[in-house]
């Protein structure tokens, strides 16, 4: 998924995505550096294809960078 940078006032390691029906824990791999997170996973309508939204935390946390669109590999947790 591509993600954009999320409500900063929420604090937390979290991404908001179509991908998931129901909040989960999850991973994330930053596609550009191999970094990954371990976040939680909260899901927003859409399909599949729409984008996503990352906490501050998480974005920081993988080294991608404030401004950019990060591409993210989105996983449910081991």
């Amino acid at each position: 998924t591509v993600a954009s940078l999320g409500n900063v006032g929420r604090e937390g390691f979290w991404l908001e995505t179509p991908l998931v029906d129901e909040t989960v824990p999850g991973r994330i791999e930053y596609a550009a550096t191999g970094e990954t997170a371990r976040v939680e996973l909260r899901p927003i309508p859409g399909p599949d294809t729409a984008g996503s939204r990352i906490s501050l935390a998480a974005m920081r946390l993988i080294g991608a960078p404030l401004t950019g669109l990060p591409t993210l590999q989105v996983y449910l947790a081991d």
